[in-house]
This record gives C-alpha cells, sequence and structure tokens, in this order.
C-alpha cells in the first residue's frame, strides 16, 4: 500500500475536474489567429474592449498602422470576434464577455488556455 501515491492520484483527479477546457480543447481554441491574439491582449490587460480587440487584430494583420487600415477591415473584423470567436472562448468559459460594455474579460477556464498561450505564442 502506498498511500503518498494514492494522495497524489486523488489531487490530480480534483485537478482535472476543475478544469472543464481538456488541452486538447484549448489547443483548438488557440488555433486560430484572432482568438489567439484577443486571448494574447486579455493576459496582458486583465480586461480589453471588444473594439480594442478588433483593432489590435486587423492592425497584426495587415502589418500596417491603424490609419492606414479601411475601417471596414476593422468592422469586418469585430464581427467575426462577436459572433464567432469570442463566443467559443464564452462556451469555454475561457473569457467572460459582457454584451453591454462591449468587454472581454478572462473567464473561469482562462488560466489552463494562459498557460498554454505564453509557453508556445508569448512574444521573444
Amino acid at each position: 500500500m502506498n498511500d503518498d501515491r494514492s494522495g497524489r492520484e486523488a489531487e490530480e483527479t480534483t485537478d482535472e475536474s476543475r478544469s472543464t477546457v481538456s488541452k486538447s480543447r484549448a489547443f483548438e481554441l488557440l488555433s486560430n489567429h484572432r482568438r489567439r491574439h484577443a486571448l494574447w491582449l486579455v493576459y496582458r490587460h486583465d480586461r480589453v474592449s471588444l473594439p480594442d480587440i478588433a483593432e489590435e487584430v486587423t492592425v497584426a494583420q495587415s502589418d500596417a498602422d491603424i490609419t492606414e487600415i479601411d475601417p471596414e477591415r476593422v468592422r469586418d473584423t469585430y464581427m467575426m470576434l462577436y459572433h464567432s470567436d469570442v463566443p467559443k472562448l464564452a462556451e469555454a468559459d475561457v473569457v467572460a464577455y459582457d454584451q453591454e460594455l462591449d468587454m472581454v474579460a478572462a473567464g473561469e477556464n482562462f488560466q489552463l488556455v494562459a498557460d498554454i498561450l505564453t509557453q508556445h505564442f508569448a512574444e521573444p
């Protein structure tokens, strides 16, 4: 009988049951560049407005200054984030989205995804 091993197994099971996002799901959520960028912004700033995320993502995609980008491109990015990316992240409780304030913040399962994000996608 190995009490130490049983304790570790119980601890691992408890930790796993708290996280409702598997690593596989986390990688799926991180597979999209808009979601990665949005999560990176939430990681760096805690709370970010969806319009600001849309601007930052469009600038990164365009490799141009925001003043050089057609506002329609920013609007299109906003719409993709609003209708597709943020709902996927919110459904997994990775982010919390306040529609009234149009703000995105870390959700209950943010840390697991943030750990993977910073480990694999952090700026050098």
